[in-house]
């Protein structure tokens, strides 16, 4: 049985031929299969179809259209697990009922026609209308963002059409179930994970802030702090000489912030010692590439690492530590890092790490940049780190020399 997601683009494609998708969200959020479909292509047919998901059938939509058709939020304080942006339910006007999937079909219809006003419509109505935000699953990961998303990606109106999927036995379809239905119906399937991962390295999403030259103990370096759309955080690209001129791939350096390590000094971590050895090495070939990104602690933040080092003080190493509260071995996303990388211009590096994840993620298919050696930065440990750099090495697969 295939159990694999299928990929973005080929749900693209789906979504624009007027098909359905499974889109499955995180295992830690609601760990749920939606049928989507793009409101634009709707038919009664597979409406029908995304009801059987046996959820609630529903209309994510952008706030214009919220404005257009006067509609409210459900509640005045929405206190729902997730935030799902509830608005007023609709049918059409001219519905009997306004239950059937012929009746829900052309509600869809009605609600993206631009030309639609709110006197076309009853309130309650059986379209559960749902405000996507701005900016889709970049600024949140739910179905409602996703939907609007692959419409959007399609070339279609974005507006979408969706409803959660319940097994035989009353509860969310497992995993395997969705992979199953996906087969037995020939639908592809694919993650929410995969979407925000897809948008960030295919949109262009950093925009340069300010740059000025800075001098530094290891030379003159050019910094360049961006901004990135839809996120607070300010990722910096530290530059020496002329990185889209040179005979060989420039080294380059991802490193993602650590506080305790970068700025204290801290023996629990190589962090701190990994960046000065970066830029002492970039120093040392005159040219050459260090992006800064905020992922303190491996994608959890620095309250929740300092946490993980309270618990790795009974005993757990920091995988274990991470489980303990509720977080994956390593959150981070280096889509950002590659779209700083193509704005500097660079389309081959030598990696500077002992991370293969990092090797992959520059790897990402489709994407003029690759990594052409993968250069490894290793500093010595100490007895407070040796645990650190065991794990590390053991379970998260990081090219490290055993301790003698």
């Amino acid at each position: 049985m295939n159990h694999e997601f299928s990929t973005i683009e080929a749900a693209v494609d789906a979504i624009a031929r007027g098909e359905v998708v499974i889109v499955v969200d995180a295992e830690d959020r609601e760990n749920e299969g939606d049928f989507v479909c793009a409101a634009e292509k709707i038919t009664p047919e597979s409406a029908n179809f995304i009801m059987s998901g046996r959820g609630d059938f529903c209309m994510p939509v952008l706030p214009d259209v919220c404005k257009r058709l006067e509609l409210s939020a459900l509640v005045e304080a929405n206190t729902s697990k997730l935030g799902t942006g509830f608005v007023t339910p609709l049918d059409i006007a001219t519905a009997k009922t306004g239950i059937t999937a012929e009746e829900r079909a052309a509600t869809v219809r009605a609600i993206i026609d631009p030309e639609s006003k709110p006197e076309d419509f009853g309130r309650p109505g059986h379209v559960h209308v749902l405000l996507a935000k701005e900016g889709g699953v970049l600024r949140r990961s739910g179905h409602t963002e996703a939907s609007v998303d692959l419409a959007r990606m399609a070339g279609l109106a974005p507006a979408g059409v969706l409803c959660e999927i319940l097994a035989d036995n009353g509860e969310r379809a497992s995993r395997d179930e969705l992979f199953n239905i996906a087969n037995r119906h020939q639908l592809e399937i694919i993650s929410i994970e995969q979407l925000i991962a897809h948008r960030r390295v295919s949109e262009k999403l950093v925009f340069r802030a300010a740059e000025a030259q800075l001098p530094t103990r290891y030379g003159q370096f050019k910094i360049v702090v961006y901004n990135v759309k839809y996120e607070a955080q300010e990722p910096i690209a530290l530059v020496m000489g002329d990185v889209t001129n040179t005979r060989q791939a420039p080294l380059v350096r991802m490193h993602s912030s650590c506080f305790t390590g970068d700025l204290v000094n801290s023996l629990r971590c190589d962090c701190g010692d990994q960046l000065q050895m970066a830029l002492d090495m970039i120093s040392r070939e005159g040219v050459g590439t260090l992006v800064y990104l905020s992922q303190e602690g491996r994608g959890i933040g620095l309250a929740e690492k300092i946490k993980a080092y309270a618990l790795q003080e009974d005993g757990l190493d920091t995988v274990e530590a991470n489980a303990a509260l509720g977080h994956k071995a390593d959150m981070r996303d280096y889509g950002i890092g590659i779209q700083v990388l193509k704005d500097l211009g660079l389309s081959r590096v030598r990696l500077l790490t002992n991370n293969p994840k990092k090797t992959d993620a520059l790897n990402f298919a489709g994407f003029d940049l690759r990594v052409v050696d993968q250069v490894p930065i290793m500093p010595p440990s100490n007895e407070h780190n040796a645990q650190y750099l065991a794990t590390k090495r053991d379970k998260l697969g990081h090219l490290l020399p055993r301790a003698e």
